[in-house]
């Protein structure tokens, strides 16, 4: 029994690496990243303050530096609350198939790859807190009520 036991552990293990990894692949193939020479182009970024620069200058390479950068983020802001729904739906839905299912591996398996893809789309969105909290509570509602009755009914 204990032998079993290991080894669906192990294997849940495996497969939640496998299942996370396509995800972060999958999201990385089919949804484009902004680039950030796109906004900073090679001008931008091959620009060399001399140590015969005036204050005029260097005060020009920085405007022009930062106000790309500002850009920059500021398209990385939809992108990363795209992921961040990617990433928290396909989790909410993994922890939902590990609380109905009979089988332990599947159990462990969508419990632990359900909770860890949630977790990276926070990270990856954490700029936007609202729209985190927010779905947050509604996945912990949904979800705590689920498994409150779930819970309840196998005792």
């Amino acid at each position: 029994m204990a032998n079993k036991l290991a080894l669906t552990i192990i294997v849940s293990i495996i497969l939640t690496v496998i299942v996370i990894s396509i995800v972060n692949v999958g999201t990385a193939l089919f949804l484009e990243e902004p680039e950030y020479e796109d906004y900073c182009g090679a001008s931008i970024t091959k620009m060399r303050i001399g140590p015969d620069a005036t204050d005029e200058e260097i005060d020009a390479i920085n405007e022009e530096q930062e106000k790309c950068s500002d850009e920059y983020r500021d398209s990385l802001k939809p992108y990363n609350q795209i992921r961040y729904y990617i990433f928290a739906g396909i989790g909410f839905i993994l922890l939902l198939v590990g609380l109905f299912a009979k089988e332990n591996m599947i159990q462990l398996t969508g419990l632990a790859t359900g909770g860890i893809l949630v977790t990276q789309g926070i990270v990856m969105n954490f700029e936007n807190k609202g729209i985190v909290f927010v779905s947050l509570l509604a996945i912990l509602a949904i979800f705590g009520i689920i498994a409150y009755r779930i819970i309840r009914k196998k005792d």
